[in-house]
């Protein structure tokens, strides 16, 4: 189950990367504030995504022992949830 939310956070990561490129190409060829808009919304689905990815890289990394570098964000949320 965790495999298949991986995949389709990432897919998620993939649209918002594309839309939010087209987005910005058209905000920059003609500046609205809608445009704008669009362009950060986009953003901030792909840096939440990206963020989600991360944490459950890292969260299956420190299991197996892997992790040299800690990473205070993510250790954060996996003491909030243990």
């Amino acid at each position: 189950m965790k495999a298949l939310a991986f995949v389709a956070v990432f897919l998620v990561a993939m649209w918002a990367l594309a839309a939010g490129w087209a987005a910005l190409r058209q905000t920059w060829q003609m500046p609205t504030p809608a445009g704008l808009g669009h362009t950060v919304l986009y953003v901030a689905i792909f840096a939440g995504s990206f963020l989600y990815l991360g944490f459950w890289v890292y969260a299956w990394d420190r299991a197996a022992g892997r992790v040299r570098r800690r990473i205070a964000l993510y250790e954060w949320f996996l003491r909030r949830k243990s």
